[in-house]
């Protein structure tokens, strides 16, 4: 049957959660802005996917998330896309090398990955100019944290949701 396909219903999750990203971002972000500092949704979401499912699915979900957030920058599509791919793919392939039990571990993770993505980008773009260091300084690391912050938030989430599952699961097996 094709609605049982495990391989279709994975597509679906994540094309509901591509779906739930581009609204947020487009719709809604300016909602949890504070202070200018704007949450990167997309980070938290690749992070997540990749050190959970890995390099594979870590490159098609950073090139899915990337190029549905490009298409609202058309002067720049794509290198969103490469940098998303880039960094979807590192982190899911040191998904087995690393050690993320701590929530602090995965936020420095998604600190860092937010950091590398945002540099990348400016250099990709813009190149190495006078203001690219002082922009990523001035916008880059206050939302590094505050993304680091709310994904460590959901993290824990996901965590008791995955939990509870188990041990419902665990008991009634």
């Amino acid at each position: 049957m094709f609605w049982g396909n495990a391989t279709f219903s994975k597509i679906l999750s994540a094309a509901v959660i591509l779906f739930i990203l581009v609204f947020f971002q487009s719709l809604l972000s300016d909602l949890v802005t504070i202070g200018g500092i704007k949450l990167d949704l997309g980070i938290i979401l690749l992070v997540y996917v990749a050190l959970t499912r890995g390099p594979g699915y870590g490159l098609m979900f950073g090139f899915a998330i990337g190029f549905l957030l490009d298409v609202f920058t058309p002067s720049t599509l794509g290198w969103g896309a490469l940098v998303k791919c880039l960094i979807g793919f590192t982190l899911g392939s040191f998904k087995d090398n690393l050690y993320l039990e701590s929530l602090y571990s995965k936020g420095a993770v998604m600190f860092l990955a937010l950091v590398t993505n945002d540099l990348l980008y400016y250099l990709f773009v813009t190149g190495v100019t006078a203001t690219t260091f002082g922009t990523l300084i001035r916008a880059s690391l206050p939302a590094a944290v505050y993304t680091s912050v709310v994904g460590m938030l959901v993290f824990w989430v996901m965590n008791r949701i995955h939990w509870e599952k188990w041990s419902v699961e665990k008991s009634s097996g």
